[in-house]
């Protein structure tokens, strides 16, 4: 079977044919919105300015492209089919396409979900299969994209790199008070083949791209070494716990604790097991002004052999739309730690971003989006391979995105 070759540049591919047949097979709606196929197709011109090599081609660098790399790409480009097999019973999955990627395209999520009918005042959902835990405040839109920005903030880049439930999820919510306008909901998973987990933190730092990993990718990792950051090595079931809490469409508040319940003594390589858990918390707020906000944090460990590296970071986004334009800017800060013996820290990576969007939904179908973003950072190894300890990296993104679906209007 022919597969995927990489492929950072715009030309022809036997996957790209694939997703165009996609596309104009999505032209001819539905009759209902029992199976629906959404499709996109997203093109960009990228102009970077950075001493360093891109992590993807086996650098230093924070950004998915680098000075060696710059120009047109297909920058993200997906397939996301939604079905409903039974009254409570639904599938999804999402296809993407990573031109680095050898295998080209490949699933990021892929689950069935039961909605059981409700009998008291609490509504029950269960999810089995792959899919992102319920995390982020961003990446909310169709393939889990994010619907202000480009680029995803550091936090959810690394959960789009390392992070995906493979396992089962149990959800209960239930609203109160006058008009329902309180919610709540509780949720719990199991899960495995998440033993990896803070690896490619640990080696890299923290990043800030729009890339998702697919559920049997490859990542560079160190030395010119590969890994999968989703396979099972211990035979030891992770799990996460969370809350959420709403207040009509003025206040989100959600919370979840992590733990991939790894065995760090598993394995000799640095892409084997790893122990690593964290707390992370979500705030989304409407403003006065028509003015959104949107903040998260997430502070945790991940440990392997001898290393122990605590991480954390923060982001807080503004986004205000003006009809078929929206704007966001997004600061973003970052700091990862490693515990040395006899006590004390070494700091590894310490750094923040500011990212500003401008998005233009011309049409259901067609968006235009332009995007500048800094990350600057601090890190020992830009000393070791000759660059200054602190070194900044900026992008321009101009991004032509074309979606098709065949949901009735």
């Amino acid at each position: 079977m022919q597969t995927c070759q990489t492929n950072r540049s715009l030309r022809t591919h036997p996957c790209l044919a694939g997703l165009l047949l996609c596309l104009w097979t999505l032209s001819a709606p539905a009759e209902n919105d029992a199976h629906v196929l959404t499709a996109g197709i997203e093109g960009s011109f990228v102009q970077t300015s950075t001493p360093l090599t891109s992590w993807l081609e086996g650098g230093l660098g924070k950004l998915r492209n680098d000075e060696n790399t710059d120009g047109l790409s297909l920058y993200h480009s997906f397939m996301n089919y939604s079905g409903r097999l039974t009254p409570t019973l639904n599938v999804k999955a999402t296809l993407i396409y990573n031109p680095e990627q050898s295998n080209g395209l490949d699933l990021s999520e892929a689950f069935l979900e039961f909605r059981p009918v409700p009998r008291t005042a609490w509504r029950a959902r269960f999810r089995v299969g792959a899919f992102y835990p319920h995390i982020t405040m961003e990446n909310i839109d169709v393939a889990w994209t994010n619907p202000y920005t480009l680029s995803s903030s550091t936090i959810n880049t690394w959960l789009a790199e390392e992070v995906r439930t493979i396992g089962l999820e149990s959800r209960f919510g239930r609203n109160f008070g006058a008009n329902g306008q309180h919610g709540l909901n509780v949720e719990g998973a199991i899960y495995w083949l998440n033993d990896p987990t803070g690896a490619l933190l640990s080696a890299k730092g923290w990043s800030l791209h729009d890339r998702q990993t697919g559920i049997t990718g490859e990542l560079p990792l160190r030395f010119g070494t590969t890994f999968e950051p989703f396979k099972e090595l211990d035979h030891r079931a992770g799990y996460y716990v969370g809350g959420e809490y709403r207040y009509g469409k003025r206040l989100t508040f959600r919370y979840h604790h992590y733990n991939n319940h790894g065995d760090p003594t598993q394995g000799p390589d640095w892409g084997d097991t790893w122990q690593t858990f964290f707390d992370a918390a979500g705030l989304q707020l409407s403003l006065p002004w028509d003015v959104g906000l949107i903040s998260q944090w997430i502070d945790g460990r991940t440990i392997w052999q001898g290393f122990d590296a605590g991480f954390d970071a923060w982001s807080t986004l503004l986004t205000r739309p003006f009809g078929k334009h929206r704007v966001s800017i997004r600061y973003d800060d970052f700091y990862l730690d490693q515990a040395l013996m006899g006590g004390g820290v070494q700091e590894l990576d310490r750094g923040s971003a500011w990212t500003v969007a401008w998005l233009f939904h011309h049409s259901q179908k067609l968006r235009f989006a332009l995007e500048w973003l800094e990350i600057e950072s601090t890190r020992p190894q830009f000393v070791s391979a000759g660059f200054p300890a602190t070194v900044a990296e900026t992008q321009i993104i101009v991004s032509v995105r074309y979606l098709l679906s065949n949901q009735p209007n």
